[in-house]
């Protein structure tokens, strides 16, 4: 009988568990609920859960350094872990001075002022190629001047930024053309200034990249005439840093590179789409995007091409007096491989 009132009956367990608080269970569900759904929304697609690395970089504003307005647009950076600020310079050359001055930690870089620097130090180096382009550079002369071949400049007033591409392309056309810069008559005048003194009548002619080639047509209109472009002078765009950045944060370069290279892949296939974020960042018409665009190649790379141009350009920087220095520097010593090596080893062919 003492066993059996020990025994709870079925009607008296089902009692005890109904007052039994559900509460504390709520709670937990909601808190879950919470803390799963600020995951959700607080991370985005390909970020992990650890902090961004932050990295500041430095560009030209022009159509060089497309591939970089597109990686930011389409999240590739983000993707790869990388919170990347962009500061805009006016051209590649300043862009290459707020890397030395520390305003950023990588900057766009064109040829001219990665040789001129080079008479001066070695402290930095350049990491990929990301563009190339033939046509970048023109020469845009007046059409009432009787100038319609590289032949009819012989005499002619032609305006050019002297130590710029524009300078040393005018003479490579010159050559071209059998000609030389001691016939014609080079009238120095800051970039942005060419365009209305050749609308002026200042000059006859004047030699200078994109975007002031296309306000010089601009401001001309039927007067101008865009010289034929022969494939003499290959325009490059490359990614510097300084040496001590590289060896300190290979990873950032590499995954850098990894949104550059989707970013070029993305123009090549999506031309349409690419324009038209082009068109929105820099606040000009679609067609004149357009009409710009075949001028560029977007592909990442270090080739043996580049060592010789820059070869090239240091022999004319030595000769035209640009320089007091009398050696050609090794360029080899101003390439920095092992992040492309990681990301697109088949796109490097300088002899190691």
């Amino acid at each position: 009988m003492k066993e059996e009132n020990k025994k709870e009956r079925p009607a008296e367990q089902a009692k005890r568990k109904k007052k039994i608080p559900v509460w504390p269970k709520v709670v937990f569900i909601v808190l879950i609920l919470v803390v799963g759904t600020y995951f959700l929304v607080s991370c985005k697609p390909g970020e992990s859960a650890k902090s961004m690395e932050k990295v500041s970089l430095g560009i030209s504003r022009s159509f060089l350094s497309i591939p970089i307005y597109i990686a930011k647009k389409q999240g590739y950076f983000s993707k790869e872990g990388l919170d990347v600020t962009v500061k805009e310079y006016g051209s590649g050359q300043l862009a290459t001075e707020g890397l030395f001055t520390g305003e950023v930690e990588m900057s766009t870089v064109a040829d001219m002022p990665v040789v001129f620097n080079s008479f001066k130090r070695q402290d930095y180096c350049i990491f990929a190629t990301f563009t190339y382009s033939y046509a970048f550079v023109k020469i845009i002369t007046r059409k009432d001047k009787g100038i319609n071949t590289g032949a009819d400049l012989k005499g002619k007033r032609v305006g050019v930024n002297r130590g710029t591409s524009g300078h040393f392309y005018l003479g490579v056309y010159l050559i071209h053309n059998n000609l030389s810069i001691s016939d014609v008559k080079m009238v120095n005048i800051k970039t942005d200034d060419l365009p209305a003194a050749l609308k002026n009548n200042e000059v006859d002619a004047i030699s200078v990249w994109q975007p002031y080639s296309q306000e010089a047509e601009r401001l001309l209109q039927d007067n101008a005439i865009i010289l034929p472009q022969p494939e003499i002078y290959r325009t490059t765009f490359d990614f510097a840093v300084m040496k001590s950045f590289a060896k300190d944060h290979p990873e950032i370069l590499i995954k850098f590179l990894r949104a550059i290279d989707k970013a070029a892949v993305f123009i090549k296939d999506n031309k349409e789409k690419s324009q038209e974020i082009i068109a929105e960042s820099f606040k000009l018409d679609k067609d004149i995007v357009n009409a710009a665009w075949n001028d560029f190649v977007y592909d990442v790379s270090l080739d043996q091409s580049l060592l010789v141009a820059w070869d090239e350009i240091a022999r004319w920087t030595i000769k035209n007096k640009l320089t007091d220095s009398k050696e050609l520097p090794n360029y080899l010593n101003f390439i920095c491989l092992d992040a492309l090596d990681a990301v697109k080893p088949e796109s490097i062919t300088i002899i190691r």
